[in-house]
């Protein structure tokens, strides 16, 4: 155990150092020797790292079939569960709410507390407690549906323990229906399927559609820096980077078509505007008319600037005094707000290109600022979410993310918000934990959507499109990155996106561009398209053939080893970062953990 526990914190050191150096990674400006040194270390650092966790995998499946061991045998050799040794367990059985698959049986849905400490006598029989939540669950539970539970429980049991730090693998098996409810509800399930298979619209989206569909993928090639942002509107795509430019391209001829230079510091911020949206631009501030679309950027070089994507013309640059990291155009009240690097939003004008208010709302640096309705949402480094009614061009704020509960009113702490995504009243945001957040901002509850296959992540940008709520994802552990993909109405898990070659992911947009045509955008250290089509107008020769990933795990509710790296990342940030008061050990059950953030 001794041993075991070495290697957990030296596997925790050297992914605070991993943090590090992807922080210096990111960081603008000429690097000092001694972090050039760091980041030369990189490769190393991981290569260790994935040494010390295949040797924790393995010693961890060794323990597991020493306990399973001790648990399942007695003396005689014979199965017996009364060995295991435990004082209470209830479990309680929950139907799922999605039964369009029928192999899912959503076993980890289920609470389940364990008490160890006391042992129970081998005389002394165990009797699950089970509490019905659906009134479509049995009354009772059969004896060899009880006994295969328990067996379950076991499992869960060492998935997670901390060491446990190997990928999970779907539950589910063809053993799992045998032992489900009786004939006659598996039938009116198959019905449901049958009926809610026939409602879906579209079939593009479909889950069928995301997971046996193929993508095409094609990497573009421009940029000499890192890619910070990304916009795109049907075959139009739009990118920012740290090289000082930005870049237009044409997706149905996979080219670049325009380098917009004008700016002197790293671009953090670029928006394509609708065809609509330019037109009212154009006429409030009397710019003329552009054949193309208007692009919006910010820099580090305390500006915003105006682009004609037609000519590649400057049609307005405004100076901000602080470096911009966030812009966006507000139609309803007519202005462009920006975020800073200070923590300040700022409104300006469209007609006269003046402010009209500047607002220091953040302590840290403005990390996502969007529009919709009339609301402004917000969100900075520092861990808070605001969210801003816009009348008479003013900022009234109407919701701050301080005193936010989780929906089981569990302990929550803060963590830096890296990117948001807004669908009516919740805000989806990711940080350096393992999970999306869902906050519906007018009850102030959270709760959490499984995004990574590992047991460590980040999560960097996010957006929703039709429907579709596309996600990055960010391993530390491989330095390798990928994208998932849920029905935003639901919240239902589809697929997943991952080429095994895809480093890290800063931007992720996506865009319906015809019918039978949907584009995926990943944007980072590199630039890559992933379209969903039939078309052939879209498939350029070199564009490669890619199965679309399915992870059970991202199906399940976050478990105990999803709450541990999530506090693990929070030890990990910089080394000035203090965390919140940790809560009573009482309260630092699993279950009690299960919507931290």
């Amino acid at each position: 155990m001794a041993s075991r526990t070495s290697a957990a914190l030296e596997i925790r050191k050297l992914r605070k150092k991993l943090r590090q150096i992807e922080n210096l990674e990111r960081k603008e400006g000429d690097l000092l020797d001694e972090e050039l040194t760091k980041i030369s270390k990189k490769r190393e650092i991981r290569e260790h790292l994935l040494q010390l966790l295949a040797t924790a995998e393995d010693d961890n499946e060794s323990f597991e079939a020493s306990t399973q061991s001790n648990i399942t045998n007695n003396s005689n050799g014979s199965s017996d569960v009364q060995e295991f040794e435990m004082s209470a367990v209830n479990i309680t059985v929950v139907t799922p709410e999605n039964e369009e698959d029928d192999s899912y049986v959503d076993v980890e849905s289920m609470d389940v507390e364990v008490s160890e400490g006391v042992s129970t006598p081998p005389s002394t029989e165990v009797h699950p407690q089970v509490e019905e939540l659906s009134s479509t669950a049995g009354d009772t539970l059969h004896e060899n549906e009880a006994q295969g539970l328990i067996t379950e429980t076991g499992t869960q049991i060492e998935q997670n323990n901390p060491y446990h730090v190997s990928p999970r693998e779907s539950i589910h098996s063809n053993g799992d229906h045998e032992s489900s409810p009786p004939k006659e509800k598996t039938k009116t399930k198959k019905s449901k399927k049958t009926k809610s298979q026939s409602e879906e619209a579209p079939s593009f989206f479909s889950v069928s559609s995301w997971r046996d569909g193929v993508f095409y993928l094609t990497e573009l090639e421009g940029h000499n820096d890192l890619i910070t942002d990304s916009d795109l509107q049907g075959t139009t795509l739009v990118t920012a980077s740290r090289d000082t430019t930005v870049k237009m391209w044409n997706l149905e001829e996979m080219r670049e078509v325009r380098s917009f230079g004008g700016h002197t510091g790293s671009v953090n911020t670029v928006v394509l505007l609708t065809a609509e949206y330019t037109t009212k631009v154009c006429e409030v501030s009397g710019i003329p008319q552009t054949e193309g679309a208007i692009i919006i950027s910010g820099s580090t070089d305390c500006s915003f600037k105006l682009w004609c994507s037609a000519t590649g013309k400057i049609l307005r640059s405004t100076y901000t005094f602080s470096p911009v990291t966030k812009v966006a155009y507000h139609p309803v009240a007519e202005v462009f707000i920006t975020g800073s690097d200070g923590g300040k939003l700022e409104m300006w004008d469209v007609q006269t290109g003046k402010s009209l208010q500047s607002l220091h709302a953040f302590e840290d640096s403005v990390s996502a600022v969007q529009v919709d309705d009339t609301y402004l949402y917000s969100a900075s480094v520092d861990g808070l979410i605001k969210v801003y009614e816009i009348r008479d061009k003013r900022f009234h704020c109407v919701f701050e993310s301080g005193n936010i509960r989780s929906t089981d009113g569990s302990y929550l702490c803060c963590r830096g918000v890296r990117g948001i995504a807004v669908r009516s009243d919740v805000i989806y945001y990711g940080d350096d934990g393992t999970n999306i957040k869902a906050l519906s901002w007018k009850s102030g509850l959270v709760h959490k959507l499984g995004n990574h296959n590992e047991d460590f992540g980040i999560t960097d940008s996010m957006t929703i499109k039709d429907d579709i709520l596309i996600s990055s994802a960010f391993c530390l552990d491989t330095g390798l990155g990928y994208i998932n993909v849920r029905n935003s109405d639901g919240e239902k898990y589809l697929a997943s996106l991952n080429d095994g070659e895809t480093d890290r992911i800063m931007s992720v947009c996506c865009f319906k561009m015809a019918e039978d045509a949907f584009a995926v955008v990943s944007a980072g250290v590199q630039l890559k398209v992933w379209i969903k089509t039939s078309d052939s107008r879209y498939i350029r020769a070199d564009a490669r053939q890619v199965k679309p990933s399915y992870y059970p795990r991202l199906t399940k509710p976050p478990r105990h080893s999803d709450v541990e790296s999530d506090l693990e990342s929070s030890e990990l940030g910089s080394d000035d970062t203090s965390t919140d008061e940790q809560p009573s050990a009482e309260s630092q059950s699993w279950t009690s953990w299960c919507t931290i953030f």
